[in-house]
């Protein structure tokens, strides 16, 4: 999460010509890295919990999505597809935090105790 968070940084910084893209790609990249991993562990988990499997391979679209968006802007400047860019990058830091609390929650229900009968 707090990756994403530097990753919309970047982006700003770059939208007022502080940095050069170059960090920002770089940053997305390893977003999309991470959500790879995201998505093959929610895949794998046993017992599947369909939420976060959803809602993984909905951010690696988005964020692929994103990168391409980023490419588009970078090589056009085209402003309308640049605030495209921005809600999108909105989007993933949505599905970002409300994955995060999904799995805070499979991890919460994974360790309670079965009920026992009496």
């Amino acid at each position: 999460m707090i990756l994403v968070f530097i990753q919309i940084a970047l982006g700003g910084l770059l939208t007022f010509d502080f940095i050069s893209w170059i960090p920002h790609a770089i940053t997305g990249f390893i977003v999309l890295a991470l959500a790879v991993v995201t998505l093959i562990v929610a895949q794998t988990s046993k017992p599947p919990f369909r939420p976060l499997q959803g809602l993984s391979i909905g951010l690696v679209l988005a964020i692929v999505v994103q990168i391409i968006l980023g490419f588009i802007t970078l090589n056009t400047s085209n402003l309308a597809v640049a605030w495209v860019h921005l809600l999108v990058a909105v989007g993933i830091y949505g599905m970002v935090v409300s994955g995060t609390f999904m799995s805070m929650r499979l991890n919460y229900h994974s360790r309670e105790q079965p009920a026992t009968g009496t």
